[in-house]
């Protein structure tokens, strides 16, 4: 793969900044790239910043590092825009769910579905759609990959409305898998899952011996009855 430009904007996030990181730090095709980062809360910035430093000399993937709170700055000639902003989201996520409660209406953390999607979408979308006008402009090729929520509705929003190529990105079924294997008493490798749905409402389809091509899905049910965390 030759040397890619990797807009990263909402760095400082903490539920995706140290994920993202791992992915790009430990992906050798990558090395020598560019890595901008963006965010407008300039210390969450600089603290990414540097450990995005330290995580490269770790690395050896002599990745150049860069760092912004104008997205335009950086975004002429990206190949990859992944985004992983929100809008405050703690108190107005929490808003989400208890607003809702309130007349009657009680859903599983309202980020993916529901009211709560629908407002966490409402204030979420139009900076998105800001986002991608401007890649139009400045990487009009370029691959948008998104981890923010309602991770669905961005990515239907994005791919109806604008011209950039999306993908919707989520850690969620690896997260399963690990969960899978932890029950079964097997190592992560040796588990192969397949699954379908959407963010925060995903579902197994298939759980496999990564080797044989067992179905474990029965040894799942058994020893989940009995399973301790």
């Amino acid at each position: 793969m030759s040397k890619a430009k990797i807009v990263f904007i909402g760095a400082g996030s903490m539920s995706f900044g140290i994920p993202t990181f791992k992915d790009l730090f430990t992906t050798r095709e990558l090395a020598q790239s560019t890595l901008s980062l963006v965010d407008i809360d300039e210390q969450n910035l600089e603290r990414m910043y540097q450990l995005a430093l330290k995580m490269n000399e770790a690395s050896g993937m002599e990745l150049k590092i860069e760092k912004t709170v104008n997205r335009r700055d950086v975004l002429q000639g990206a190949d990859y825009v992944v985004n992983s902003l929100a809008i405050e989201r703690c108190e107005l996520w929490r808003k989400d769910f208890q607003v809702p409660l309130k007349y009657g209406i009680k859903h599983c953390l309202g980020e993916n579905g529901g009211p709560g999607a629908l407002f966490f979408g409402m204030r979420t979308i139009p900076l998105i759609m800001e986002i991608c006008k401007d890649m139009e402009e400045l990487c009009p090729d370029a691959w948008f990959l998104n981890f923010s929520n309602p991770e669905s509705r961005i990515v239907l929003a994005v791919n109806q409305y604008t011209k950039i190529k999306c993908i919707g990105l989520c850690h969620g079924i690896f997260m399963a898998q690990e969960d899978v294997s932890k029950v079964l008493g097997r190592k992560k490798e040796s588990v192969e899952v397949s699954a379908a749905g959407m963010n925060h409402f995903q579902w197994l389809l298939s759980i496999r011996d990564r080797e044989s091509g067992e179905d474990l899905y029965e040894e799942l049910r058994e020893k989940e009855k009995s399973y301790v965390t």
